[in-house]
């Protein structure tokens, strides 16, 4: 693989990197936004799903392009999206309960607030589904 290839494959992980250092450097340990706007935890989850679901998609098209894998049923296309967000959105809530149980992070974690986060999250890889479905 050569240099350039490889630099391509990391520029998909860009804007999900993006967003996980807004939400966890600027939102919860510079600016503490969260106390002050607790609803922004839902618009975090939605842009993380998107970003997620657009890496998905990135990733998608590259598998195509180099003729490792040919998606033509929009189902598959739509359930391969949401499950890689749905995946990663499980993975970011175990993240938030090992942060709070040994960091010591002041969250919210009770059961609702986890299933609000895991349903607006797949909620954006639908939606990014469907925006990023001809990138």
């Amino acid at each position: 693989m050569s240099k350039s290839e490889s630099l391509k494959l990391l520029s998909f992980f860009l804007f999900p990197a993006i967003v996980f250092f807004f939400d966890v450097i600027v939102n919860n340990i510079i600016f503490n936004i969260y106390e002050i706007f607790p609803w922004i935890d839902v618009p975090m989850h939605f842009i993380g799903g998107i970003s997620v679901g657009y890496m998905s998609v990135l990733f998608l098209r590259y598998f195509k392009e180099k003729n490792l894998i040919v998606i033509k049923n929009k189902f598959l296309y739509w359930i391969i999206i949401v499950s890689a967000v749905s995946l990663i959105a499980v993975l970011w809530e175990f993240w938030e309960y090992f942060m709070v149980n040994y960091f010591g992070f002041d969250w919210i974690l009770d059961y609702k607030d986890t299933l609000l986060d895991l349903f607006v999250s797949i909620c954006g890889g639908f939606f990014s589904a469907i925006v990023f479905r001809k990138v």
